[in-house]
């Protein structure tokens, strides 16, 4: 008579979920269930509760190999506010859990994950550290250049002091491929963090090779288009003012070099500030970018704007990067003004600037974060928060179909229940938004977070940040960051996996609509129907995503 073996005990799932270093234990089960496209990389979560200091992990069977990282817990200190509007409170601490809330804060949660390396003389085995009687692992699956479709098992074997296990991963590969991107993703990057966060120099090649990385990082997530936001170090004369944007361009080089398809730069205007240093969020005066208190419309202002654009459209042109770029005049111009006067003297001078840079830059479009079409005839790429974007659809739709682009973006906003990718929010909202995308036929996706990481801030102690603008309170836990920097790189999220894979989908519904529309509409609707009206039940989710793949096999 054959008994089964004892488990170990933990958890283990191959949903789109958080995981928490205090979420309850069972019995690890034998076997787990996923669906994936040929080209798909799906993941899988393993918690093994241990008294050991570590536990040790291999993948073993034909089709697939592993990609091991440790799970690391973060901080959520905060949980993220309600308010109608970026003036609102960013962040809480609510005596309850709100409802829009997976968890009431603080708590901790695994979204960092650190890569492990494999030992190679023990046939791929990796080894996870135990931290409080846990050992976490995340496992990515990476198929073979020339997978087959079909059904297949593989074996995760997992040892740890109190005994051995394995776990059957029953993989159904369905015979359909995740079409190349055409939905355009940019995650705003910033270069002083990566120089503070790494200790490296600027412009150095142990700066350079840490770029590389994060750049991987951010393809992986199938982005294409990078944010280059100037500053002054462009500025090598200013009486009069002249300019050199030749210390960018190793930087822009190892973007196009990547993969990335479009540069995206600017800005061209400045609000200026305050006397207490802070930004003028409410002007109604635009200034130079480089010369943030001399006024834009002054002729001195013009004078520099004129000779700032000459430079960049010589730079541009003398590497043929003019074809292939969006230029941002002045970020989220129509969203915080004072009055309608301060509004209409923002679209005087936008206009102006408009104009002068498709002067000397013809063939660039003007990509811009917005609330409303107040800036028409001006902007190419429109990009309102989804919020925005549900609130004037019909408005955007129609610039849609004058010719113009319409992208969506998220940031310390919307909140709430409106689907974003803070930390105390399911992971699998980061997913479902481009179900959204998809459903809403939007063409790309900005946020402004890829490693923002403010000077002093430790994301491994704290998850939230300062914002600087005035408005509201710190920034929501997550907000500011996809990636975390580890001691050798850019370590990869959760949140980020999931927006790899709501990527990958927004591809695949397309092709489901190309080749059946109804179906489509049915289908999305089950998980999505508006940004504030879904279903985030992680198990009709993967119901639903086999019910994808299905179809277009």
């Amino acid at each position: 008579m054959t008994t089964q073996p004892t488990a170990l005990t933990g958890i283990a799932t191959v949903y789109e979920q958080f995981l928490f270093p205090d979420s309850p234990s069972t019995n690890l089960p034998f076997e787990l269930h996923l669906d994936t496209p040929l080209n798909g990389r799906p993941g899988l979560q393993i918690i093994i509760d241990t008294e050991g200091d570590s536990v040790t992990a291999s993948l073993h069977g034909n089709g697939y190999k592993a990609q091991w990282y440790q799970m690391i817990a973060v901080p959520v200190e905060y949980n993220t506010g309600d308010g109608a509007a970026q003036g609102g409170d960013m962040v809480i601490l609510p005596d309850e859990k709100p409802g829009y809330a997976v968890r009431k804060a603080p708590f901790k949660v695994y979204d960092c994950l650190k890569p492990v390396s494999e030992n190679t003389e023990r046939n791929g085995t990796i080894t996870i550290p135990a931290v409080n009687g846990r050992a976490a692992a995340y496992c990515c699956l990476i198929p073979d250049d020339e997978l087959a479709p079909g059904d297949r098992n593989l074996t995760i074997t997992a040892d740890a002091q109190e005994g051995s296990q394995e776990i059957t991963i029953a993989v159904h590969t369905a015979n359909v491929r995740i079409p190349d991107e055409h939905f355009k993703v940019t995650n705003w990057f910033s270069l002083d963090a990566v120089t503070r966060c790494h200790d490296v120099d600027y412009g150095s090649p142990a700066f350079l090779g840490m770029l590389d990385q994060y750049i991987a990082a951010m393809r992986r997530t199938r982005q294409n288009v990078f944010y280059i936001e100037l500053d002054d170090r462009c500025v090598t004369a200013r009486k009069p003012y002249a300019f050199s944007f030749e210390y960018i361009k190793p930087v822009i080089e190892r973007f196009f070099a990547g993969g990335m398809t479009t540069l995206e730069i600017g800005p061209l205007l400045s609000r200026g500030f305050r006397a207490d240093g802070t930004p003028d969020m409410l002007t109604d005066t635009f200034t130079c970018a480089m010369a943030p208190e001399i006024d834009f419309e002054s002729p001195e202002g013009l004078d520099i704007t004129t000779a700032y654009l000459q430079a960049l459209a010589l730079f541009l042109e003398e590497n043929s990067w003019d074809s292939s770029v969006l230029v941002h005049v002045h970020d989220e111009p129509d969203v915080h003004y004072a009055d309608d006067a301060a509004l209409e003297s923002r679209r005087r001078q936008y206009y102006m600037a408009v104009a002068m840079l498709k002067k000397y830059l013809p063939q660039a479009r003007v990509v811009e974060a917005v609330k409303t079409d107040n800036f028409r005839g001006g902007i190419d790429v429109w990009v309102p928060t989804t919020s925005g974007y549900e609130a004037a659809h019909d408005t955007f739709d129609h610039m849609r179909k004058l010719g113009d682009e319409v992208w969506n973006y998220v940031c310390c906003e919307p909140e709430g229940r409106w689907l974003n990718r803070f930390l105390d929010q399911k992971v699998i909202h980061s997913r479902l938004l481009f179900w959204g995308f998809a459903c809403n036929h939007i063409g790309g996706f900005l946020h402004w977070g890829f490693n923002q990481f403010p000077d002093g801030m430790n994301p491994f102690a704290a998850t939230s940040c300062f914002n600087p603008t005035g408005l509201g309170t710190n920034f929501p836990c997550g907000d500011a960051f996809l990636v975390y920097p580890g001691d050798d790189g850019p370590w990869l999220s959760m949140r980020l996996e999931a927006e790899r894979r709501g990527t990958e989908d927004l591809e695949l519904l397309r092709l489901l609509e190309n080749r059946n529309s109804k179906y489509f509409r049915n289908l999305v609707a089950n998980v999505f129907r508006t940004n504030t009206d879904y279903t985030d039940d992680e198990a009709l989710f993967a119901h639903t995503y086999r019910s994808l793949l299905d179809a277009l096999e």
